[in-house]
């Protein structure tokens, strides 16, 4: 019989119906769809649930997004502030900036580097209207020769940019801009005046007329007189010195922050409350309207920043929202209603007649396998390991459509225990996990790894208690295993880009702190002493300007692998940056005489090892290394401390020579604070006045004067007078030799130019630094002061030292030529004590030879140092060059030195060092005729 031959006819079952009784018929028009409608409403209150949940927990996603975002450019403001203030200490530190002294800051700050979307740091200077002429003949002074305020136009106030690095680019257009006829930049330029603190400009707009605008905010940081009150808002008005300033473009800074931003997020920023188009920092106008036609969230946040607003929107993107979108709810909602609808449908049929209920039962059938084979399915397509187990870990069932990173079927896991198939050091967890879904229902989170193919694979397990076992059986539970060895590599990465090198794979410095912390901590438990080595690469600088910095990146790489292997496995090689590396040394000796010995030895290893040649790109490259170690523990050093100590000593093993050892000694601290506090007061003494020219005549064999030697002298009003050898090194190595140099220079010429007046052309010597002599523009300076001073160039002679004519020779043979074609003259200082060589001195442009003090003070009494002083006389014939002989104290010296033809004499023997301008004094008024 078929089953179209069951069917029972439509009109049998409403005759059935009719002829029930009235019980009946209620019972069948009612419960089936009572039932449906059970089921149904229970279905979708758990669809609304679930959707519920998804939603908000998109919605929690987006908004932790969002906050970090706002966190991040919180932060990065802060770090542009924190830099502003470091500047604003060093200005107030200094009575006058120069320019490749402020480049030298700027560029140890590396914006570039550290803080991406920064244009540049620049002063900016309060000067009245009346003092504008003033203030173009300063900064010409200094260099800037076309230096000058825009726009043109005078004014009762300006505030010009005198001082901006990096000087190129459009930043070399704003130097000398009026800031104060931005009138975004003059509301900015007001507030951080009146206030005392930072200010955020809105868009600055084109900085003059013809020049685009770049989409740019400023920060501005006022600086005050010290010598003035500040307190209340007239004092600072009263006070106002300049301000700081930091120009930025929004758009730069977000994309040096677009790492740190969930990168499915959309971000517009707008200046002030109101985001109108027109105040749009960075981003899309439109986001609203956007995310408003699909429906999407959004989230405005307020950011303070430098007395100033910036509204921030942001709203996800489409991608956003396929990431968190999650449709498993809507499957079992379908299939709870489809069941629901079975179900009231089977009851009708059940209450329609019993002879319906073979067919009944075997459409059920069928359509229970469908939907057995529906979930079998579903379940197929989920990629995670799922499995039941009881309350000791062991798998009853398991399943999974696809294990490509497992060589083991779902099957064999049957029968096992979770501590049989995982590490024994992730079992406790993977059981811990279960005992948590026994108490509270569910557990999620924990991690394990397993071993398979010779590859690591990470998972996480989420473990549900199951409901409805029998009576007698423990409980079950259903677990699922997701792979997330794909999150757990990026997680790493994270971590290594964190705490490791980029270049080099070595802990950076934030790792080195942290690791030092511990020993640190642990050295004085234990009572162990430790080792930190700070190791700096010599003239590393020059390799890596001369060849590039693929180069200079290999040799680093090179230097990190032999530092790793010259260590014990618990010790530490960290890079800190540049051509810079520490070692951390753990538990090296039991006492500080001993770990002295160790360490020195470890260093020596390191210092040879270092010695050898780099074989890169089939060439040979040869550098040494600095290395300053200190020991811990010694007292309640903080880490800070310790490495400031092993930094301290490896600049004196530089001071020393380079490639050489240095333990750090507290002296090491006192004189690095001494030096420090004698350049401050060295800047005050050149503003002060505390800076005197003295000159030391020359003679010649008769002791007639033929001219004189002008010399620096200091006298602080606290520490005395200081001596030259100790002020001198400070000022070449902080740049204020430059203005001293150039002061010297200009007091040499003016002398000359008034003994000329007076009929006495006499010859004045003035040293110039190797650093001075280095200026781009020098042979500018000293054709500009002879010209002011109307001095004879012959008369001027400038002493150099051979240090300065071995480097880059060929440099210094054009200069030094360009000089003598004005008339200048060269004389080689202290001649005898560095390089000799006749093979540069018969290429320069020389006029006269110095014989060092240290030859002269033990002739003629000394054969060695008699034959010295003849031999340069010799020399000095054959070249036709002057001969100056110094430190002359002895009458038996000047006989010898006449005798044996010295052109002239100097020294205290004759005349001592005495005030310039009482010399020339005295000296014209015995000169003068009739005296």
């Amino acid at each position: 019989m078929t089953p179209e031959q069951h069917q029972v006819p439509a009109s049998t079952q409403s005759e059935t119906l009719q002829d029930a009784p009235a019980s009946q018929r209620w019972l069948v028009l009612v419960l089936p769809p009572l039932m449906a409608c059970m089921v149904l409403g229970a279905t979708a209150l758990y669809w609304y649930r679930a959707h519920s949940e998804s939603a908000e927990k998109q919605r929690a996603n987006f908004h932790a997004a969002a906050e970090q975002i706002a966190y991040n450019l919180r932060d990065r403001m802060s770090t542009y502030e924190v830099m502003l203030r470091g500047v604003q200490g060093y200005v107030d530190g200094s009575e006058r900036i120069e320019r490749s002294e402020f480049q030298s800051y700027v560029d140890a700050l590396q914006m570039q580097q550290t803080r991406p979307g920064l244009q540049g740091i620049a002063l900016v200077m309060f000067v009245q209207g009346s003092g504008l002429l003033a203030h173009l003949a300063d900064m010409r002074g200094r260099g800037f020769s076309g230096y000058g305020v825009h726009p043109p136009g005078g004014r009762a106030q300006y505030a010009p940019i005198t001082h901006i690095e990096p000087l190129e680019g459009r930043n070399l257009e704003a130097l000398g801009l009026d800031t104060l006829t931005l009138p975004v930049a003059r509301e900015a330029l007001e507030r951080a005046r009146d206030s005392g603190r930072l200010a955020l400009s809105g868009l600055l707009g084109p900085l003059s007329p013809g020049v685009p605008p770049q989409g740019e905010v400023g920060l501005f940081l006022p600086i005050y007189s010290t010598l003035l009150e500040a307190e209340s808002l007239s004092g600072r008005r009263r006070a106002i010195r300049g301000w700081v300033a930091a120009p930025f473009r929004v758009d730069d800074v977000v994309q040096g922050l677009s790492r740190e931003f969930d990168p499915d997020i959309a971000l517009a920023i707008y200046d002030g409350e109101d985001p109108a188009p027109a105040a749009l920092l960075h981003g899309d106008a439109g986001l609203q309207e956007q995310a408003l036609a699909r429906g999407a969230l959004q989230v405005s946040r307020r950011l303070e920043v430098g007395g100033r607003a910036w509204t921030l929107l942001m709203a996800p993107l489409p991608a956003f929202d396929l990431r968190h979108e999650d449709q498993g709810h809507h499957m079992v909602a379908v299939m709870g209603a489809f069941l629901g609808l079975l179900l009231g449908w089977i009851a009708w049929e059940l209450a329609t007649g019993r002879e319906r209920a073979v067919a009944l039962a075997r459409r059920m059938t069928a359509q229970l396998r469908g939907a057995r084979d529906d979930l079998e399915s579903t379940l197929s397509a989920i990629p995670d390991l799922l499995f039941e187990l009881d309350g000791e870990g062991r798998i009853h069932h398991c399943r999974s459509a696809r294990m490509p990173q497992s060589t083991l079927a779902p099957a064999q896991f049957v029968g096992q225990r979770l501590q049989d198939i995982v590490p024994p050091e992730e079992a406790a967890g993977c059981l811990h996990a279960v005992r948590a879904a026994l108490a509270n229902g569910y557990s999620a989170g924990h991690r394990y790894h397993l071993e398979s193919d010779g590859q690591t694979r990470w998972y996480e397990l989420s473990v549900a208690r199951k409901e409805g076992h029998h009576a007698g059986e423990g409980a079950r539970f259903v677990a699922l295993a997701r792979d997330i060895t794909e999150r757990q590599q990026a997680e790493a990465r994270t971590h290594q880009l964190a705490y490791f090198d980029a270049l080099t794979g070595l802990p950076n410095r934030r790792m080195l702190m942290d690791r030092l912390g511990l020993a640190l901590a642990a050295a004085r438990r234990s009572g162990q002493v430790g080792a930190l080595v700070c190791v700096d690469l010599d003239n590393f600088k020059q390799i890596n300007d001369a060849r590039g910095h693929t180069l200079g990146d290999q040799l680093l790489v090179e230097v990190a692998q032999r530092l790793t292997r010259l260590l014990r496995p618990g010790d530490t090689v960290a890079r800190l940056g540049g051509d810079e590396f520490v070692l951390l040394l753990q538990g090296i000796a039991a006492d500080m005489a001993t770990a002295g010995r160790q360490a020195l030895a470890v260093a020596e290893r390191v210092r040879e090892a270092l010695e050898l040649p780099y074989a890169i790109d089939t060439h040979l490259y040869s550098s040494t290394g600095s290395l300053g170690i200190t020991l811990f523990p010694k007292r309640a050093e903080a880490v800070e401390d310790l490495l400031r100590e092993a930094d301290t000593a490896m600049y004196r093993a530089k001071d020393l020579g380079r490639n050489r050892i240095r333990f750090y000694e507290a002296a090491m601290q006192a004189d690095v604070q001494e030096r420090l506090e004698l350049e401050q007061d060295l800047k005050k003494a050149m503003a002060e006045g505390q800076l005197a020219v003295f000159v030391q005549a020359q003679v010649d064999a008769r002791g007639e004067v033929v001219g004189g030697e002008l010399l620096m002298r200091w006298s602080h009003p606290v520490r005395g007078s200081v001596p030259p050898s100790r002020f001198i090194p400070i000022a070449e190595s902080s740049g204020l030799i430059l203005p001293m140099g150039a002061w010297m220079i200009e007091k040499a010429c003016d002398a000359i130019a008034q003994l000329q007046r007076q009929g006495m052309p006499l010859s004045i010597s003035v040293n110039v630094s190797q650093r001075q002599f280095r200026q781009d523009d020098f042979v500018e300076r000293v054709r500009n002061v002879l010209a002011q001073t109307g001095a004879t160039p012959s008369c001027l002679i400038l002493e150099v030292t051979e240090s300065l004519l071995i480097e880059n020779l060929d440099d210094t043979i054009a200069r030094m030529t360009e000089l003598v074609r004005l008339g200048v003259r060269f004389s080689i200082d202290d001649f005898g004590t560095g390089y000799s060589s006749l093979a540069y001195l018969k290429r320069l442009p020389l006029y006269e030879l110095k014989i060092d003090k240290s030859f002269v003070q033990d002739t003629p009494g000394d054969p060695s140092d008699t034959a010295i002083v003849q031999s340069i006389l010799s020399v000095a014939r054959h070249l036709n060059l002057r001969v100056v002989a110094e430190g002359v104290e002895t009458q038996a010296q000047a006989d010898f030195l006449a005798a044996s033809q010295c052109d002239c004499l100097q020294g205290y023997l004759f005349y001592r060092p005495e005030p310039l301008d009482g010399w020339l004094e005295r000296f014209m008024r015995a000169r003068a005729p009739g005296s």
